[in-house]
């Protein structure tokens, strides 16, 4: 692969076992196998423009294991991209090629875990250059995955941390497994006012922005969805977005009919939309 960009991903095992330099076997490679995976669905993402769970074919990147490292227990993973043949780098131009790759799987890593994405991430999607949509399904596609990468914790190590670029990481550890191995599905039928952020039509993923949290939430669409669900969705992310950036006073809010996935703290993880309409009081 010439012209490639080669960055290093470290999962670095913290405290217990891993302190004597050693891991339970099974547990340890469960963990490297999820943390494989999911980077290998974020960066086939990258590369593909599509989100797989499954018979995804690596093409334009490679992810080696390179090194074991003594000291807490380390595993030195090479990931090799060509950003010439990278779909979504391409349709934001070269200039973001740099840490990109590395960027979109510490973001979705985050918040698979609960947390925000990087601040660049962040700025991409309220642009629109990057879907929202996209990031909220590849959060999806890898909690299984991601339930894997914390099969060492507590059970050989503390704490895992991921660790990549120019040195920033994602923490696994005790609280992070328990809002990855937590997915309670509430069957109330909620509403709530929300702004649509971005949606993809295609997965029917899409964030919204919650009020009172003050944070973007994932939500998907259910297929027997309505027209006029859809219209709305539409509308509000079209009103989001001429707001955020023409400052056009335009209405955004709009309201969603939903259940939750709930964390084991009681957290939302995922609105599971049902319906959308302009007014609560439209939602009977």
């Amino acid at each position: 692969m010439g012209g490639d960009l080669r960055e290093l991903l470290v999962a670095k095992f913290d405290g217990q076992a891993s302190e004597q330099h050693k891991l339970p076997a099974y547990e340890a490679v469960q963990s490297l196998y999820g943390i494989a995976r999911s980077v290998l669905i974020i960066t086939n993402y990258v590369a593909e423009g599509r989100v797989r769970r499954k018979e995804f074919n690596p093409e334009g990147f490679e992810l080696n294991i390179i090194a074991q490292r003594a000291g807490s227990f380390e595993t030195v993973f090479e990931l090799v991209t060509d950003p010439m043949s990278m779909t979504i780098i391409g349709g934001l131009g070269l200039s973001v090629a740099g840490n990109f790759v590395t960027d979109v799987i510490k973001s979705v890593f985050q918040r698979a875990i609960g947390k925000q994405a990087q601040p660049d991430i962040e700025a991409l999607e309220s642009s629109g250059k990057l879907s929202g949509g996209d990031m909220a399904a590849l959060v999806d596609a890898i909690e299984p995955a991601m339930k894997n990468a914390h099969r060492s914790v507590n059970k050989g190590a503390s704490n895992i941390f991921i660790i990549a670029g120019d040195g920033n990481y994602v923490t696994l550890n005790q609280a992070s497994k328990d809002y990855v191995n937590s997915s309670i599905r509430d069957e109330r039928i909620r509403a709530k006012l929300f702004s649509v952020a971005s949606f993809n039509a295609n997965s029917g993923y899409g964030r919204a922005f919650d009020y009172e949290e003050g944070r973007t939430i994932p939500f998907v669409m259910q297929h027997d969805a309505d027209r006029k669900t859809i219209d709305t969705i539409l509308g509000s992310m079209s009103s989001y977005a001429r707001r955020r950036h023409l400052g056009d006073d335009l209405r955004t809010a709009v309201a969603f009919q939903y259940r939750a996935t709930l964390s084991v703290d009681g957290r939302v993880k995922m609105l599971n939309l049902m319906k959308a309409r302009q007014e609560i009081s439209d939602l009977q």
